[in-house]
């Protein structure tokens, strides 16, 4: 794997840069500034993780600093929800961070359950209260069976969120008999779903429904 090479994006304070390295060279350049993240794929991973993964060569890694010092209005920490296809994880970024995820490409980022922008991003105040996710967007196209959506599913075993395309969606809808269906606090019914414009949807849940008959 050592003799492999990345394509990697480089953000630092000289600008951005886009250069081929293999893992060790990563790990070695995420090492020389103290607390660089490292994504790849849109997912923050440690950086000693990078010669355990099984990356691909068309995967999007990139280096970008982390948290420097200081106790600036800039440098503040939000709490942010990641869910990409792995899953889903919680991550500290402060506004600078956020919006160079929202900047990107391919993420879309969430603000108490409201779709922002960069520029948006930029001149927002944002509370530490608000619920902050980053999750992926369009990937490849502009079909809408290739959008992924945050998905709350409740069940026996308890809650979770996942990251569905729609079909994936309507085949855990039509996989699990009874289920029902909430794009937004409304019920869809299974066969409807198809159909279903979600793209603009905030909310999208699953929760059983009534099994067996009437008492």
């Amino acid at each position: 794997m050592s003799d492999k090479k990345y394509i990697v994006e480089i953000a630092d304070s000289t600008g951005h840069s886009v250069v081929e390295m293999t893992a060790p060279e990563i790990v070695e350049k995420a090492n020389e500034s103290k607390g660089s993240w490292v994504f790849v794929d849109n997912r923050l991973v440690e950086s000693k993780e990078i010669e355990e993964m099984e990356i691909s060569l068309d995967s999007k890694i990139r280096i970008m600093p982390g948290i420097i010092g200081g106790s600036s209005e800039e440098e503040e920490l939000y709490t942010v929800e990641v869910a990409d296809k792995t899953g889903h994880s919680i991550v500290e970024m402060s506004k600078g961070e956020l919006v160079e995820t929202a900047n990107s490409g391919g993420t879309w980022l969430f603000v108490d359950d409201r779709m922002v922008s960069a520029s948006e991003l930029k001149s927002m105040e944002i509370e530490q209260s608000s619920r902050l996710r980053a999750m992926p967007g369009l990937v490849g196209g502009n079909q809408d069976d290739e959008v992924s959506f945050i998905v709350e599913i409740a069940d026996e075993t308890g809650h979770s969120e996942v990251v569905m395309t729609k079909p994936e969606l309507i085949q855990r809808a039509t996989n699990c008999e009874g289920t029902w269906i909430f794009v937004d606090n409304r019920m869809v019914a299974t066969n409807d779903l198809a159909k279903t414009d979600l793209q603009g949807a905030q909310k999208v849940r699953l929760m059983p429904g009534l099994v067996g008959g009437l008492y």
